[in-house]
């Protein structure tokens, strides 16, 4: 069964509960904002709110199973406490049990950027600004941007262009306190998404 199915199958179960779920009680905790009879955050550049029964985009864009299930997820995996501190970065694949999703978080994701912006240091950097990375200032990278996936899951895009010596590379680092409010799945369409955010019109 492929993944766009099981994404399918899956959101109806999850917007059930969501609906059984106390939200206003997690607003805090997840950085969601009550507003009216919406429950509004930031993913990426844009604002999705859930009005009880699904989610959109405030800004029109279409929204896939995929991402519905993530923002399901989001809210009902979160603890009963706000994590104090984000915790040291990590790599998709340093998370337990990352092991099977790996090699196509890789290939659907760092990759990808390599492949797109090798030799195109400012373009990335330009696709970085407009959607809303802010830069870091890091000896090792030509290029460090980090973005806000959700209120509390940041992402870090590391890239190093290419030279007479080494290829382009690229990578994405989280701070390890991501696994406690996404499983590895939703985590990964994260970057996933970010990515193709990048590319497009690259």
């Amino acid at each position: 069964m492929d993944n766009l199915k099981l994404f399918d199958e899956a959101l109806p179960g999850l917007i059930f509960d969501l609906k059984r779920c106390d939200i206003a009680s997690k607003a805090e905790i997840l950085g969601i904002q009550k507003r009216g009879d919406l429950f509004v955050f930031d993913f990426f550049n844009e604002q999705i709110a859930f009005d009880g029964n699904d989610f959109f985009s405030t800004t029109e864009t279409e929204l896939t199973p995929a991402l519905k299930t993530l923002f399901c997820q989001y809210i009902l995996m979160c603890p009963e406490n706000k994590i104090q501190g984000d915790g040291k970065l990590v790599t998709f694949r340093e998370f337990s049990d990352s092991g099977p999703l790996f090699a196509r978080f890789a290939a659907n994701t760092g990759k990808i950027i390599q492949t797109s912006f090798a030799g195109k240091r400012d373009a990335l950097s330009r696709r970085c600004l407009k959607l809303g990375g802010n830069p870091l200032d890091n000896a090792s990278y030509d290029i460090s941007f980090r973005f806000r996936a959700l209120p509390r899951i940041p992402v870090i895009l590391n890239f190093n262009d290419s030279d007479e010596l080494m290829p382009a590379s690229a990578g994405f680092l989280y701070h390890e306190t991501a696994s406690i409010y996404l499983n590895l799945q939703s985590l990964s369409i994260t970057c996933t998404y970010l990515t193709g955010l990048l590319i497009q019109n690259s």
